[in-house]
């Protein structure tokens, strides 16, 4: 989580920090539904194309469904499926529970393509976990790309709603 905020502050990236019990997927968003994120709270999908050998993180509001099917088609792919815990730590060095798009701090180094949903560019601020899912870090949904642009990496947006 240092490491983040670290960068935050480098890039001049207003931020708020939110502390919480530890969120590993849509069940436990229960315990923290009284929390304000200051933001859309936003999910992650890491998931791969095994014919091209190919990896994406998908990012997009919690409140959406993915439809895998839809975005294969835009990726010019035959089949995208759920990448594994190896996979996840090899490619973001992360473990399940703490993925987000701000994993790239993490691994500068990773050929993973970040999916961003189109709908989070019209949101005034975004959250995401800082690297850790005992916190989530609320910031203007403009710096996404600022974030992105700064390790060089590869990223588009699509909208990922079936």
């Amino acid at each position: 989580m240092e490491e983040v905020l670290n960068v935050f502050k480098t890039l001049d990236i207003d931020y708020k920090l939110i502390r919480h019990v530890a969120i590993f997927n849509r069940k436990d968003e229960e315990l923290v539904k009284n929390i304000d994120f200051d933001g859309e709270i936003c999910k992650n999908l890491f998931v791969k194309d095994k014919k091209n050998n190919k990896f994406y993180l998908i990012s997009m509001p919690v409140s959406k469904r993915a439809d895998l099917k839809k975005i294969a088609d835009e990726l010019n792919s035959d089949r995208l499926s759920f990448g594994n815990e190896e996979e996840l730590w090899e490619k973001l060095h992360i473990r399940p529970g703490s993925v987000s798009i701000l994993n790239v701090i993490g691994a500068p180094d990773t050929d993973v393509t970040f999916v961003i949903d189109e709908n989070l560019k019209n949101c005034e601020r975004v959250s995401f976990h800082p690297n850790d899912n005992t916190a989530s870090i609320s910031f203007e949904s403009k710096n996404l790309t600022k974030i992105l642009d700064k390790y060089n990496k590869e990223y588009l947006f699509l909208e990922v709603e079936a």
